[in-house]
């Protein structure tokens, strides 16, 4: 590896281990989500790897990420977690044998015609809203929604699904709501004739903290990546990727330097520090937080700054030890405590990062035994 390359290694092994400490807790089938890249972690082979381990289902966000998975050897089922937009969406769905998600009558209709025009029948799941505010029917419009349902011929209803808009909130009110409203609506389907083989709602969160809510599969995306943010804590689950780099530059400032931008940081001791070519360009201290849009989102906003500020977590490890991050994150540049260590030009840190952002850089899979030492827990709340 160059001194100004990176890369991110991806643990195979920790991934399928994942997989089986799931499946182990919630005992329906798992849905393996590897939409967005697989949260980063490269599709075609996390879907690889789990095909291999026994996956049989996998959850995509849009047509396009299916049919990659098809090109790439995936012979499992497929679930788009989007609905068909033209006939020639129509035409690839039932070519690549890649279930739709139906939540508009219009585009079912399209559906139907095209899978009439070709002689086949499509399987698809229905998703309901029940209260996120995207994607599906509303409960208040089942009984139109029903009599459209039952004029396409040519369509398998398969199965039907809701998505919870706060599982991971600390009152489980909401989706319980959610959950209880969903199963008026499966009731409502089957006392029309609609009888669906597959029923699911839970995603990672809810799958470990509701299990009410499993009911016939779940749909797991961020937990198989050893992303935690649900309160059960008997599951124990491993990182599956890090990012490498070497120090590329080591320099010793004596007391009362500042370092980096908006001198925020003023060395309070003579000090050894090394700047690694990583910065909020590819996602480090980077936080896939909501935006503020209410007054309660904003004051737990702040508060987790100040918490950040007070205790900030640990990123940048060697050896498993963390070594501070000092002054501002550059854009591609960061400059971390070296003093003590003895670490020079060329050696190699790990760097806690969120995979969504990692886009310039190798993936290396491996499938190590080693334990992903230094990521602490509180790492699981937004970064890496």
């Amino acid at each position: 590896m160059g001194p100004y390359k990176k890369y991110m290694e991806v643990n195979l092994r920790a991934l399928r281990q994942n997989y089986e400490t799931i499946r182990r807790e919630v005992g329906v089938p798992v849905m393996a989500v590897v939409k967005g890249d697989a949260y980063g972690h490269g599709a075609k082979d996390v879907a690889l790897a789990l095909q291999e381990a026994g996956v049989e289902w996998f959850g995509v966000e849009f047509l396009e990420e299916a049919v990659e998975l098809r090109e790439a050897g995936i012979k499992g089922r497929i679930l788009c977690l989007t609905g068909p937009v033209t006939r020639e969406d129509c035409e690839i769905f039932i070519e690549k044998d890649v279930i739709p998600t139906i939540y508009n009558l219009d585009r079912a209709d399209l559906l139907n015609k095209t899978a009439a025009r070709r002689g086949v029948s499509c399987r698809v799941h229905l998703k309901f809203d029940t209260g996120l505010g995207r994607f599906g029917f509303l409960y208040e419009d089942l009984d139109r929604v029903i009599d459209g349902l039952r004029s396409f011929s040519h369509l398998i209803y398969e199965g039907a699904y809701t998505h919870f808009a706060e599982a991971f909130a600390k009152k489980p009110d909401y989706t319980l709501y959610q959950l209880s409203v969903f199963q008026r609506v499966l009731d409502k389907l089957e006392q029309s004739g609609i009888k669906v083989a597959i029923r699911h709602a839970a995603n990672s969160v809810a799958a470990m903290d509701f299990p009410e809510a499993r009911l016939d599969m779940v749909r797991i995306g961020s937990a198989l990546y050893g992303i935690t943010m649900f309160k059960n804590t008997s599951v124990r689950l491993e990182r599956v990727a890090r990012l490498k780099v070497k120090i590329i530059d080591v320099k010793s400032l004596p007391r009362g330097s500042y370092i980096g931008y908006g001198r925020t940081y003023k060395t309070q001791r003579d000090t050894v520090i090394g700047i690694i070519p990583v910065g909020y360009f590819e996602g480090l201290k980077v936080q896939r937080r909501n935006y503020a849009f209410t007054l309660v989102g904003l004051l737990r906003n702040i508060y987790h700054e100040i918490k950040d500020f007070l205790n900030p977590v640990p990123l940048v490890f060697m050896d498993g030890k963390p070594l501070p991050i000092l002054g501002r994150i550059g854009m591609q540049l960061t400059a971390i405590d070296l003093t003590g260590t003895g670490a020079g030009i060329g050696d190699e840190v790990t760097v806690a990062i969120d995979p969504v952002y990692f886009r310039y850089g190798a993936r290396l899979y491996t499938d190590s035994r080693d334990v992903q030492e230094g990521f602490l827990p509180g790492i699981e709340k937004g970064v890496m």
